[in-house]
């Protein structure tokens, strides 16, 4: 199979055309407005140091990642397992439109393990919800400290009550597993099609959320994904202390959270632009200089694209997969399930 064979269709393209035009239209604002001279000078007078820690950093935040990622799967596969094929879906993101990296987490870990496609998903979907609920106690708890804004401890309370309820509903639905294929059955039941493909899936899906019936598992998750972000906060604060000197944990936390919220906008593979325009948005509110703050956003994000990119490059090597394969791969099996 060749690559080009595997690469988006002219309708791809088109359905990746308006995250590309806004990663165009943010890289375009920003360095417009960014004294490109200031921009040079902050990374030739960046502190090394600051990117060496950074670069430690960030592989606990990946360990941290692909344990509590093993734990969900119920160590249905290994540690090293989990950690290429995290990094693989990570490079997915990288380099290809549509996010297609959760996607291809699950059928790249279902393959490798024998475990339905339904059943791996499930499990990188709880993985998301832990992540969106951090990431909103992450922005919103730090938020008073940088606006003194009143409302937003409310919000914070708020987004907490709506994840909180979230969880109840999954949690009530991997309780009671006979019930809910029977309701599904029920209500797909004029629909013999729909019925048919349905209860497998759904079947797989609740299996993955098994975890969550588990109050051991379910706070071992936690605590983990509560210290992979926590080693993101210190290699953010980390890399950007070598661009602008001492950084409190509000400071990092605030960044990290913005981050976070930024790439969840449309835009190209790679969330380039809009992660950037996150950054220098954020630091913008501690007073860092527009120029300074881009010179560490791309460092940032170079950072994170050169680990993730090379650690999936590698595994995907290890498994025998070609970029432009997968991808066929990916789209077809995409198209077969939903």
């Amino acid at each position: 199979m060749s690559e080009a064979a595997a690469l988006p269709s002219q309708g791809g393209l088109r359905r990746a055309l308006p995250g590309i035009l806004v990663s165009l239209a943010a890289l375009a604002a920003l360095f417009y407005f960014i004294d490109l001279p200031a921009f040079l000078a902050a990374l030739r007078q960046s502190d090394w140091r600051g990117f060496a820690l950074a670069f430690v950093l960030f592989f606990g935040t990946l360990a941290a990642r692909s344990l509590s990622w093993r734990i969900l799967l119920q160590e249905k596969a290994g540690f090293r397992r989990a950690f290429w094929v995290l990094n693989e879906g990570y490079l997915l993101n990288n380099v290809l439109p549509f996010r297609l990296g959760e996607f291809g987490r699950a059928l790249l870990m279902g393959r490798a393990q024998n475990l339905p496609f339904w059943e791996v998903l499930s499990t990188i979907i709880v993985e998301r919800i832990f992540d969106v609920g951090i990431m909103a106690g992450l922005l919103l708890g730090t938020l008073p400290f940088v606006l003194g804004a009143e409302n937003a401890r409310t919000a914070a309370l708020a987004a907490a009550a709506v994840m909180a309820a979230g969880f109840l509903v999954l949690f009530a639905m991997a309780r009671n597993r006979p019930g809910t294929l029977g309701l599904f059955g029920r209500l797909a039941g004029r629909w013999p099609r729909l019925s048919a493909w349905g209860l497998p899936k759904l079947a797989a899906f609740l299996d993955g959320l098994a975890v969550l019936t588990e109050a051991r598992r379910f706070f071992l998750v936690l605590g983990l994904l509560l210290l992979a972000w926590a080693f993101n906060v210190g290699w953010y604060g980390a890399l950007l202390w070598g661009f602008v000197g001492p950084v409190s944990p509000v400071m990092a936390g605030f960044v990290v959270g913005a981050s976070a919220l930024g790439v969840a906008l449309p835009s190209s593979p790679g969330y380039i632009g809009v992660f950037e325009a996150a950054l220098v948005g954020a630091l913008s509110l501690f007073g860092v200089e527009a120029a300074v703050a881009l010179a560490f956003a791309i460092s940032a994000h170079v950072l994170y694209l050169v680990i993730t990119i090379t650690l999936g490059a590698y595994g995907l090597s290890r498994d025998g997969q070609s970029l432009g394969g997968l991808y066929r791969q990916i789209t077809k099996r995409k198209e077969r399930e939903l």
